[in-house]
């Protein structure tokens, strides 16, 4: 008998076979009851699904695809510079009916009011070891119980701000907890990305399915943040990150910037005088609430990690005084331990004197005799887990393991059996995932997030749901692995939303005012020079191409002057500056300098670096911004892909796309962003950049090696420069020295000449130091008003003068030289007054031998 499903309306049912959907019959399936029908709360979704097709379908996969790689939405497999994937969402929604759902929601309110208590009693009174609820050895022999930690409590009666828990289904449908997330949950900004796709996507779907909204959890979360600082209106919140390029940097960003918060990493924060302050660009703030996404031991190395580099040094310390709230609390990490599911239903009952509503997977702890020996006698059928999360331990499932590997992991555990569990291998539930034109099943895991909330916790009405990559696999705990899916909670009756303003929005103080840390600053004008040197760059190894190819090609010796540049330029060392260059064939070298990421000062390295910059200041970029970076990114790939055949062709052509991405990230950021301090900084490195490119591209190529013969070498310096067209309107007599410094050097109506810098830099300069405090001016703007004197007091007919040997510029190299001090000083002394601040207190090296 065929299946079929039925819209509510009474319209045709839907063969489900059309779709090819072919789930396992052993397992339990979210679609599809025990009797092979469609469950009541899909029959509408899927009446929707069969009347898009397989075709329409695809197409909006594909968009979905498409506006995640727009929004940036990305994960990072580890800490390698600009290696990330677009994040993957599977375009069929995981829906839960309300009723479900309400089950699920009081069970994780349950789950996180428990852990609550848990964490206050360990680091308290301890009772639960006092009684003993749970033994020592799980508590004391943990990395996660920081010693450090004890005594210290956040302000309100919940300890634990924020909780995740990943939950299966089992083949009989019962949800089950495989593990906890105490420390920085992570999951909630891509769950967000999630719903604002499918919403873009599926407009009536979404809309005529009454999906209840995430708005109200994360109204939530901001509340309590503002909370947790009871001597503030406005308190400064931070939103601490690992870094740009990590697991989660995508979802930091994307969070810092729906709530509201300043997204700094560990050096950006200070520990002085019994505060933690951020380093902005007005100097230090004083932090009221740190909302930390980093795990314990990367949090303060004076308390885990005594040689580690990251972290805040002195911040626990300022915590046990009340100078800051750290949310989640430093020593969370205690929760994570998975022996804890072992004594759970113990620990319920201590507490709240009842069942669990939702258990755990069944648990063995390895340092139980009793449960090693279980563990010894079923050892093939049981999944095997590490007490602490480390890198490179990772769940195993015993039975995928070869017979010499078991025996190995048997002897490890047998070794430390205190720092290992063994758990049922859960077979998971299966859902539909689009694959292909058709439909197929996948096991999947949810996340489920806690924020707390009044006097009990706030549950996000859906979560973060991942499915396998395969349909027979178990391995899908890790949210990179296979693919994620937005999570529906149906209305069972209209969602009220919170009123709008409550007592804790209306004691807010609206101020247009946000400080930007010095290392945002810092990463924004490295963006802008890093994007001019690119660009310059690109730019002059085009009209070196052209150059070669050119139907009136320059004479030898000035050619090899050219290509001497470019290597002065590039700092592509030896490259053409090398006794051996070969100068009769030089494409290959150029190709190299252009394409080789792992060449400094090559095209493929400025680009490299334009992506970690922006990597690193993602939530201050619009999104057509960072499609723009996206685009960055594939033109590498395009120039990497197409290397070896430009050779056959005109490889300038090559660099075209490229070039033009760069123009239009520096005219975007011209026309969109606002004329803030971030935009002045990244015009000030655009500028220094700017003026450093022309007046060394000037130096190699007009004054030194020419012989005073430099006439034939300016019409590919204006064309590098993008002058040429103009010089060519402005003076119709062909080319002269004089005319050409005239509007490289002297023209302030020329966007491309130094003194147009140097003019742009001293009004951004300005406006980044407030009212001048004091006599004299600061180091930097000296250099440049030093530099525009050095420029306008100089003569042009003296600049066009040969020494008297005939063969160089003698004042023109002394002026360019000049020029380019005074810039090179102003760069360091920005540095020096925005960027590097006095560090704060430093962990003490120990070794064995003590203190030294």
């Amino acid at each position: 008998m065929q299946k079929t499903a039925t819209n509510p309306s009474g319209s045709e049912p839907m063969p489900l076979d059309r779709f090819d959907y072919k789930p396992q019959h052993s397992q339990y399936d979210e679609v599809l009851g025990a009797n092979g029908e469609i469950r009541e709360h899909w029959h509408y979704p899927m009446q929707v699904l069969r009347s898009m097709g397989p075709e329409a379908l695809l197409e909006r996969q594909r968009t979905a695809k498409r506006i995640l790689r727009d929004d940036g939405a990305s994960y990072s497999p580890g800490d390698q510079l600009n290696i990330s994937h677009t994040w993957n969402l599977d375009l069929l929604p995981l829906i839960l009916s309300s009723q479900e759902w309400e089950v699920i929601e009081n069970a994780l309110r349950e789950r996180a009011e428990l852990l609550n208590l848990i964490l206050d009693d360990l680091y308290g009174e301890r009772n639960l070891i006092k009684h003993r609820v749970i033994p020592p050895a799980a508590v004391y022999g943990h990395p996660g119980f920081l010693r450090a930690c004890d005594g210290i409590r956040v302000p309100g009666q919940h300890q634990l701000i924020f909780h995740a828990s990943d939950l299966v289904r089992n083949q009989q449908g019962e949800w089950l907890v495989i593990g906890d997330r105490t420390q920085a949950p992570t999951g909630t900004g891509y769950a967000l990305e999630n719903r604002t796709v499918l919403r873009r996507v599926m407009p009536s779907l979404f809309r005529d399915t009454h999906v209840h909204r995430l708005s109200n959890f994360f109204l939530a979360w901001r509340r309590k943040m503002a909370e947790l600082s009871q001597s503030k209106d406005s308190p400064l919140v931070v939103y601490l990150t690992q870094g740009a390029f990590k697991e989660n940097s995508f979802e930091d960003a994307y969070l810092a910037n729906y709530l509201g918060y300043p997204l700094v990493q560990a050096r950006d924060l200070t520990v002085r005088k019994g505060s933690v302050w951020l380093k902005s660009l007005d100097g230090l703030r004083r932090v009221d609430v740190v909302l930390r996404r980093v795990d314990d031991e990367y949090t303060d190395p004076l308390v885990s990690r005594y040689d580690s580099s990251q972290g805040v040094p002195g911040l626990l310390e300022v915590a046990r005084s009340g100078g800051v709230v750290i949310a989640n609390p430093l020593g969370s990490g205690v929760l994570e331990n998975p022996v804890l599911a072992k004594y759970m239903p113990a620990i319920a009952q201590h507490f709240l004197g009842r069942e669990l509503r939702l258990n755990s997977v069944q648990t063995w702890w390895c340092g139980d005799a009793n449960d090693l020996e279980y563990v010894k006698a079923h050892f093939d059928e049981l999944l095997i887990r590490p007490t602490y999360r480390l890198p490179g331990k990772h769940s195993i499932f015993v039975s995928d393991l070869p017979p010499q590997k078991r025996q190995q992991l048997l002897a490890e555990i047998l070794a430390k059996p205190r720092d290992y569990v063994a758990q049922v291998a859960v077979s998971p539930s299966h859902t539909p995932v689009l694959s292909g034109a058709s439909f197929s099943s996948r096991p999947l895991v949810m996340r489920g997030f806690t924020v707390a909330s009044g006097s009990s916790y706030n549950v996000m009405p859906g979560g973060l749901t991942r499915v396998g990559s395969r349909q027979d696999t178990l391995h899908i705990v890790s949210q990179y692995a296979g693919a994620s899916k937005d999570t529906w909670i149906l209305e069972s009756e209209p969602e009220v939303p919170e009123a709008q303003p409550d007592d804790f929005m209306a004691r807010q103080k609206m101020e247009r005012s946000f400080s930007l840390p010095s290392r945002v600053i810092e990463n924004l004008y490295w963006f802008g020079r890093y994007a001019e040197r690119a660009e310059s760059g690109l730019r002059l190894v085009r009209t070196a191409f052209e150059e070669l190819n050119s139907i009136e090609p320059l004479a030898e010796h000035l050619r090899r002057v050219l290509l001497e540049a470019v290597t002065h330029l590039t700092a592509t060392y030896p490259g053409f500056t090398a006794e051996d260059a070969d100068f009769s064939a030089p494409e290959q070298e150029l190709l190299d300098l252009v394409a080789n990421r792992a060449r400094q000062g090559s095209i493929a390295h400025c680009l490299e670096s334009i992506l970690h910059s922006a990597g690193s200041v993602k939530e201050l970029l619009s999104n057509d911004m960072l499609r723009l970076i996206n685009d960055v990114r594939d033109g590498m790939e395009y120039l990497n892909t197409n290397l070896a055949s430009s050779l056959q062709a005109a490889p300038e052509e090559l660099l075209d796309p490229l070039i033009t991405t760069l123009l239009a990230l520096s005219g975007l950021s011209q026309e969109s962003m606002v004329r803030g301090r971030a935009w002045r900084f990244m015009e000030i490195g655009r500028r220094i950049e700017r003026a450093q490119r022309t007046v060394e591209l000037l130096r190699h190529t007009l004054v030194t090696g020419a012989e005073g013969n430099s006439v034939p070498l300016l019409k590919p310096v204006l064309a590098s420069l993008e002058s040429r067209i103009v010089y060519k309107r402005y003076y119709r007599t062909g080319y002269r020295l004089d005319k050409g410094l005239e509007l490289l050097l002297f023209d302030p109506q020329n966007p491309r000449s130094v003194l147009f810098q140097l003019e742009a830099l001293k009004d951004h300069l300005e406006d980044v130091s407030g009212p001048i405090r004091g006599v004299q001016v600061t180091d930097d703007m000296r250099c440049v008003l030093r530099a525009v004197n050095s420029l306008l007091l100089s003569s042009l007919a003296e600049l066009s003068k040969l020494n008297e040997e005939g063969t160089e510029f003698p004042t023109l190299d002394e002026l360019l030289a000049s020029l380019e001090d005074d810039l090179n000083n102003a760069a360091q002394f920005l540095a020096d007054r925005y960027f590097d601040h006095t560090s704060g207190p430093q962990p003490i090296e120990m070794s064995g031998r003590g203190l030294q």
